[in-house]
């Protein structure tokens, strides 16, 4: 039965890697093998809700009875849009999420609790409560994704910025040398390299450099992004010279990762506390005291019924 088991196990595992693998080259096999632009994949047309699967479209169609002010659909857009959701129908998907959540949870909740007090009285508050976190779990949701993505941006800052200055002190101007950047970064930081496929967008549109670089540093909502855009804009606006900008702007940005490396580096002792002392030092003290236990009350048992 053990040797089944562990057979099992093996080609379980064997399976999901040899998955990962096939995934990651077919990844970059597509990749290579592509030679689009930068704004053919950074924002692919989305506008028809064909693009949708079929319970996102129900989602859609749901939330779409349901009404919002024109200052709370603004501030959901830029809040979809800050965690990568630009299609058409985000909005109203989002609100049928949360509607059927607000029902369906506390449907879950009531036969749960019905199940084990059948009192329509006693489950009441339960069920309420249930529906107001029905009702805010796809905002907690959407605010761990743009954390997340802000997260996956700051990462990208330092390789974006070297690449930059190599750019532009080849001859290339800011837009070509964001786009050629964006390609490059396509595969180690597609976020990264979705957002400047946004901002070629933006520039093919006939929105001025100024406005469109403003854009780039406000959607994402990450502070790393905010002032690398402020400095090109300036630099811009008074001529300075935009690599020497960008040049100080990298060396700045990774004394700043290596600043967090370190402060990460310097809490690591304060979060082994608890698994060292409820894990590893309950297993160190089976492990060293457990046999010599074991002996000593066989012992004294002996010595007791002699």
């Amino acid at each position: 039965m053990l040797i089944a088991v562990s057979i099992g196990f093996f080609l379980v595992m064997l399976s999901v890697v040899a998955a990962a693998g096939y995934y990651l080259w077919a990844r970059e096999a597509a990749a290579a093998a592509g030679e689009s632009t930068a704004t053919d994949w950074a924002f692919e047309d989305v506008s028809s809700p064909a693009g949708l699967p079929n319970w996102l479209r129900v989602m859609s169609e749901l939330g779409a009875m349901l009404k919002l002010s024109e200052a709370e659909a603004l501030k959901t857009k830029r809040d979809l849009a800050a965690a990568g959701f630009r299609h058409e129908l985000a909005v109203t998907t989002l609100l049928g999420l949360k509607a059927s959540a607000m029902v369906l949870i506390p449907v879950i909740a009531a036969g749960v609790m019905y199940s084990i007090n059948p009192d329509a009285l006693a489950i009441m508050p339960a069920v309420l409560c249930s529906a107001y976190l029905g009702y805010r779990l796809p905002d907690n949701l959407l605010r761990r994704k743009i954390e997340k993505r802000k997260l996956r941006l700051s990462r990208g800052l330092p390789d974006l910025l070297d690449l930059l200055v190599i750019q532009v002190e080849s001859g290339l101007s800011l837009e070509n040398a964001l786009a050629d950047t964006a390609r490059d970064l396509r595969l180690a930081h597609p976020v990264l390299s979705e957002e400047l496929g946004v901002f070629q967008l933006e520039i093919q549109a006939g929105t001025s450099r100024t406005e469109a670089l403003r854009n780039l540093g406000e959607r994402p909502r990450e502070p790393e992004m905010r002032k690398l855009a402020s400095l090109l804009i300036q630099a811009d606006r008074f001529g300075t010279s935009i690599s020497r900008v960008l040049r100080t702007q990298a060396r700045y940005m990774r004394i700043r990762r290596r600043q967090k490396a370190e402060e990460q580096a310097h809490k690591v002792g304060v979060k082994l506390i608890f698994p060292i002392f409820f894990l590893i030092m309950p297993s160190m003290f089976l492990v060293t005291a457990g046999p010599a236990v074991l002996y000593l009350l066989s012992n004294l048992g002996s010595l007791v019924g002699q």
